[in-house]
């Protein structure tokens, strides 16, 4: 089984996301699967696509360095990235769901952003939010 590493932006929040799915990876014996997810079409720029990838390889260097099994994947399949990793964690068969959570505000969302939140909402797979 592999762990499932859902990417939103390069931060010190992505960093801690990283840091604990390489620690569990290690625990489990389990691969780790790095995802970030776009909608593509004209929802999409190429901007945007130049910085998923560097994000990724950015993962992909820290990774390597660690000792991990991993793999990266661009996914731009014309879905929301909730639905998308949601969709792609079943595909793969994860064993989990790590995703990165930021504090909001209370006239935010409640607790934890859409993406996250559809995320947990939605996925039959155990879910480990990473603030």
């Amino acid at each position: 089984m592999v762990l499932l590493v859902a990417l939103d932006a390069r931060s010190d929040r992505s960093e801690r996301v990283i840091a604990f799915a390489i620690a569990e990876a290690k625990l489990r014996k389990e691969k780790i699967v790095f995802v970030h997810s776009l909608f593509g079409e004209n929802k999409t720029s190429p901007k945007e696509i130049e910085e998923g990838e560097k994000l990724l390889k950015w993962a992909e260097e820290i990774a390597s360095r660690e000792g991990v099994e991993f793999e990266t994947r661009l996914l731009v399949r014309g879905k929301e990235p909730a639905e998308d990793i949601v969709d792609f964690a079943d595909e793969i068969n994860a064993s989990m769901i790590i995703i990165g959570v930021r504090k909001r505000r209370p006239a935010g969302k409640v607790i934890f952003g859409s993406v996250a939140q559809d995320i947990i909402l939605h996925t039959s797979k155990p879910v480990v939010c990473v603030k």
